[in-house]
């Protein structure tokens, strides 16, 4: 395309504010690249990572070294290895997460607002396999105030409503674990939770929703929190439609906001982190097990695989599509998204 025929132009064009979209927009600021775009299909910042529990699964992190736990690359790639299933990863891969996932979190940690903490109870799901450990690979972020995030706090996405107490204040996973087996302490803490949030006058004029956020939007509100330090602009109710080639590589994007139809430039590269398909029945008729239905899913409702298929519009190889995160959901009338 000529000049003329772009609207705009950028270095990086970012498209979805989840935890990936917002990381590689942090990520690509702190090695040099500041002219970037962050595109967001809904009002809010977040998408499933912010209602999720906001748990990550990353072994040998400095979180966990800190809290004294004995692990090793090669019993995490143990585990890994033999809870493929017969799945064919290349060995490659593997490697690269078990290798660059702490430096990612300690590379948040030191140049952004984004802290985890180790989650020493929480053990690996096939705890019988080999390499299996009983604590410290899963993480979750550590609770954050949303008025951090001054006005903007009315940008995010809360966390799942049952993830809230009285669908109203957040809690964390430890403070979920002690809670619902009824630890020593949990009174205390169950009082101390509704006390604070009785107290907190000036949040309650503001909304019902806890000032504390916690699990996966406390991730979300840290990484959005640095990205307003930063000035990184998101645009709001924006929606990927097309990805432009020339030359077998991507040059720009075609987005559509309020009706309208823009075509920006991006001169260094475009990521593409704007959620799954589970709200896009004939793609999950593709490729998931039958029966299935969008009504099923707890993830974001505008999660209907657009850069997934602006991806294959171009030729974009895919793979274990038929694979999901799988868990029992519960349709409760009067509710607006499933519980897990």
């Amino acid at each position: 395309m000529t000049e003329g025929q772009w609207d705009r132009e950028v270095d990086v064009l970012v498209a979805g504010t989840g935890n990936g979209g917002l990381t590689a927009a942090l990520c690509n600021w702190e090695m040099g690249c500041q002219d970037i775009l962050i595109i967001e299909k809904g009002t809010k910042v977040g998408g499933t990572s912010a209602t999720s529990g906001g748990g990550i699964w990353v072994p040998n992190s400095h979180y966990a070294k800190a809290a004294g736990a004995e692990d090793s690359p090669e019993a995490a790639k143990a585990y890994l290895t033999n809870t493929l299933f017969g799945e064919d990863v290349p060995e490659a891969l593997i490697d690269a997460y078990l290798e660059n996932g702490p430096k990612m979190l300690r590379f948040l940690h030191d140049r952004t607002d984004v802290r985890y903490e180790s989650l020493e109870h929480y053990p690996d799901y096939y705890t019988n396999m080999e390499g299996a450990r009983e604590g410290h690979r899963s993480l979750e972020p550590t609770p954050v105030m949303a008025s951090e995030l001054g006005p903007h706090w009315k940008n995010m996405t809360w966390t799942h409503h049952m993830m809230r107490m009285f669908n109203r204040i957040h809690f964390t996973q430890v403070e979920a674990h002690t809670l619902m087996v009824q630890l020593p302490g949990w009174k205390g803490l169950l009082g101390r939770m509704i006390w604070d949030y009785i107290r907190d006058i000036p949040w309650r004029l503001r909304t019902s929703i806890s000032r504390r956020l916690c699990c996966g939007s406390a991730g979300v509100a840290r990484l959005y929190l640095s990205v307003l330090k930063r000035e990184i602009p998101i645009e709001f109710g924006t929606r990927l439609t097309k990805l432009i080639a020339e030359e077998n590589a991507v040059t720009g994007v075609e987005v559509e906001c309020g009706g309208q139809r823009q075509r920006i430039r991006v001169r260094k590269g475009v990521v593409l982190a704007a959620g799954g398909f589970e709200k896009n029945q004939a793609l999950r008729e593709q490729h998931l097990p039958a029966p299935t239905n969008t009504e099923w899913s707890a993830g974001n409702p505008l999660n209907e695989g657009d850069a997934l298929q602006a991806g294959l519009a171009l030729g974009a190889r895919t793979r274990l599509m038929h694979d999901a995160w799988w868990t029992t959901t519960l349709v409760v009338p009067d509710e607006p998204t499933p519980r897990l």
